[in-house]
């Protein structure tokens, strides 16, 4: 048990870094701020001149749709996601995203990455 607990700590350390690497270096690419604090105490991933940017990877989309929206009010930006395309997704999860987004008319600007 303690093996495997270890194994998804693991995990989760290893696919948080590199989450992280990937909006670092796209944030930088586009002129923005990596982890910017709110007044709320919260931290948005990448804030540029126009946009206040969640980074998730596919398969995270649903929680990135509640956390751009907070960021975008807490900065007065339009809400983004960048979204990291996993080579090993089978699943069209820009699809389901951009479904969510049309059919609530959600102010959303979603920008797409490889992993």
């Amino acid at each position: 048990m303690k093996n495997l607990l270890f194994i998804t700590i693991l995990i989760s350390c290893i696919t948080a870094a590199s989450e992280k690497s990937i909006n670092d270096t796209w944030c930088l690419k586009n002129g923005g701020v990596t982890e910017h604090r709110t007044a709320y105490g919260t931290y948005v991933d990448c804030l540029t001149d126009d946009f206040a940017i969640e980074t998730e990877y596919d398969y995270n989309w649903k929680e990135s749709i509640g956390q751009s929206l907070h960021y975008a009010e807490a900065t007065n930006k339009t809400a983004g996601i960048l979204l990291i395309n996993r080579s090993e997704s089978r699943v069209d999860y820009l699809a389901q995203l951009s479904a969510v987004i049309n059919k609530y008319d959600l102010q959303i600007k979603v920008f797409v990455t490889n992993q």
